[in-house]
């Protein structure tokens, strides 16, 4: 891994039927380095779901260390990792912290 990621504020994922892709996010919002595999949703079983991920992030993760990763794609879906329901829109952004 030659990136620096002392600047690494989060993990986006976008996880689809066919491909998982990872962005190591920075502070600013930048990505500092994108990851892919073919370990998507429909290649994989339920109990497969956690390893698949980490296989793919694990050496962007420190002990002692907690980074927050936000996923899309079919991993909300009914066959995903854990379904996630829909939203009427229009709507409000989710309280918190904005960029």
């Amino acid at each position: 891994m030659a990136e620096n990621l002392d600047d690494m504020a989060w993990i986006a994922i976008d996880w689809g039927t066919t491909n998982l892709r990872a962005w190591i996010m920075g502070a600013d919002c930048a990505p500092i380095t994108c990851l892919s595999s073919g370990q998507g949703m429909a290649n994989l079983n339920c109990d497969e779901f956690e390893a698949a991920l980490l296989a793919l992030i694990d050496p962007y993760l420190s002990t002692g260390r907690v980074v927050p990763v936000i996923c899309c794609g079919m991993v909300g879906s009914r066959q995903g990792w854990a379904e996630a329901s829909y939203v009427s829109t229009p709507c409000q952004p989710p309280a918190g912290k904005s960029a």
